[in-house]
């Protein structure tokens, strides 16, 4: 565990050399950083993967005051980059990470050497929003005695405005001076094509769509993330 400035304790696995250019990954709300695990395991060794629970998941410590939101977790990973003594890093985000990576890009475009967005972007479907409700309901905390949730149902209710509106990202992302790739699981119900591409050509980036993939775009395909990845950071880091 590696203690931060924000006062918690964060769980975090490290791959490949860790004299490597560094990539931070931050997994999405309600997973952990095993999510990355196979996309890790099949990058060069060259890179440094950083890959931390966020705070309240996994095994890091949840947050004494309930605080979930995009801005709190922001500040947890500039203060787990100041513990590790990394002054710039590369950024991988799935959904909620995603929109963490996206906000510490536009705030500190100075320590973010590249911004990976995966499966999210400015805006949401309308479909993907149905979806994330419906997955509120069905968390409801569990009977007494049962096993805790793998992530502090707290969560939850930052979901609805997590990262702000479609016109907050943008005006992020505007600011935000890194090498831009968005990667979109080609089933994605959560994140349209047309939505990547925009976003892209608002970043000076580009799409790549993984095939045979939907949201949990790590999970369902990850030999072509991390060729995806391999071929963008390979000429930049």
């Amino acid at each position: 565990a590696v203690a931060i400035a924000t006062g918690l304790q964060l769980h975090v696995s490290e791959w490949g050399a860790s004299s490597g250019p560094p990539i931070v990954f931050l997994h999405g709300g309600a997973h952990d950083s095993s999510r990355w695990s196979e996309v890790c395991r099949r990058l060069p060794q060259r890179y440094r993967c950083i890959v931390p629970d966020q705070r309240g998941h996994g095994a890091s410590e949840r947050a004494a005051d309930g605080d979930y939101s995009c801005e709190a977790q922001t500040e947890d990973l500039a203060a787990l980059l100041d513990a590790l003594a990394i002054d710039r890093c590369a950024l991988v985000g799935h959904s909620m990470g995603g929109l963490n990576a996206l906000r510490f890009a536009g705030l500190r475009p100075a320590r973010t050497s590249a911004l990976v967005l995966v499966d999210v972007s400015t805006d949401t479907r309308e479909t993907g929003l149905a979806a994330i409700e419906r997955s509120r309901g069905r968390a409801a905390p569990p009977d007494p005695g049962a096993p805790p949730p793998p992530f502090d149902l707290r969560l939850l209710d930052f979901v609805p405005t997590y990262g702000g509106d479609a016109e907050e990202r943008r005006a992020l992302l505007t600011t935000s001076e890194a090498p831009l790739l968005v990667l979109r699981g080609a089933k994605s119900k959560i994140l349209s094509l047309e939505v990547a591409q925009n976003a892209a050509k608002l970043g000076g980036g580009r799409v790549v769509e993984i095939p045979n993939a939907g949201h949990n775009v790590a999970s369902h395909n990850p030999e072509a993330v991390a060729d995806a990845l391999d071929e963008f950071f390979a000429p930049i880091l």
